[in-house]
Order: structure tokens, then C-alpha cells, then sequence
């Protein structure tokens, strides 16, 4: 099963000394194929349930990934059926990050991606699984915000 969605919403600006992710780093994680491989999980815990295949930003900055979840385990299988659901349509990047203490103040350092989650529901606003292959392989698009098609002015 293949599925994509909203991993991290648009980055911090430049000069930013927190533990989000600024839009630069976003940009080197997609520049330079960090997300590639890694490990799928749900919930943050447990084994593996797929992998991240490809990641990209999109025209609002947010950092997308596509995902495929495994087909032999029965993680994977209750993870996909969350999905189907709508139980678990949320995701959540688990990364790490070195913090530095330089002129009596502490400041972030790398920041280091280590996992993606699908999970219930995350914990910045907007990250979201967007799209996903039902049972029978067809693409079900997940619109989060219909609205967003328009132009209120």
C-alpha cells in the first residue's frame, strides 16, 4: 500500500533557533534524499511497517512523503486498516536534535530525521495523509480543507 501525505508543515525562517525544522533544512532533506529508506511506523513505537520511498515540498513548503507499508506483517496490516478507516490519518516525523551550549545560551544544532509516523493525531497542525490506495489498489484522495480550492477575497 502505497500512501502520501503532509509530514512536516512549511518550515521556520531563516535565523530560527528552535527544535522545528527550518524551510532550509527542509530543503536538504528532500536535496539530498534523507527521508529515503527510512522507517514507517505507527505511533512512534513498535517495528517497522513500511518505508519512506520518496519525499518532496510542496507549493505551500510543507514536506511531503510517499510511503509503502509492508504487506507480510501484522502491524502493517492493522496500520493499512487504520488508514482505510480513518482511524489513524495523521502523520508525525521523529527526528533528534543536538543542542549546543555556546555564549550562555543554548541553540539547535542538527537536526537529525529518524522516523515517520502514521498516527492518530499529530502534533503539528496540517500534517496529514493525503492520499492512499484502497483495498482494490485505486487512489483515494483525502481533501483536508475544500475550501482551500478558493479564493475568498
Amino acid at each position: 500500500m502505497l500512501v502520501v501525505g503532509v509530514c512536516n508543515p512549511a518550515g521556520e525562517a531563516d535565523g530560527y533557533n528552535g527544535l522545528y525544522m527550518t524551510q532550509v533544512e527542509l530543503r536538504r532533506v528532500v536535496r539530498e534524499g534523507l527521508m529515503q529508506d527510512l522507517p514507517v511506523m505507527t505511533e512512534h513505537s513498535g517495528s517497522a511497517v513500511g518505508s519512506v520511498i520518496s519525499s518532496f515540498i510542496d507549493e505551500g513548503g510543507q514536506l511531503n512523503c510517499v510511503m509503502e507499508l509492508e504487506t507480510d506483517s501484522l502491524p502493517a496490516e492493522l496500520t493499512r486498516e487504520f488508514i482505510r478507516k480513518g482511524i489513524a490519518a495523521d502523520l508525525s516525523l521523529g527526528y533528534t536534535v543536538d543542542i549546543k551550549n555556546h555564549d550562555d545560551a543554548l541553540h539547535a544544532a542538527a537536526k537529525n530525521i529518524i522516523e515517520v509516523s502514521i498516527v492518530r493525531k499529530g502534533a503539528r497542525a496540517g500534517c496529514h495523509i493525503t492520499a492512499y490506495e484502497n483495498a482494490s489498489r485505486k487512489v483515494v484522495y483525502k481533501h483536508a480543507d475544500a475550501w482551500s480550492a478558493f479564493t475568498m477575497e
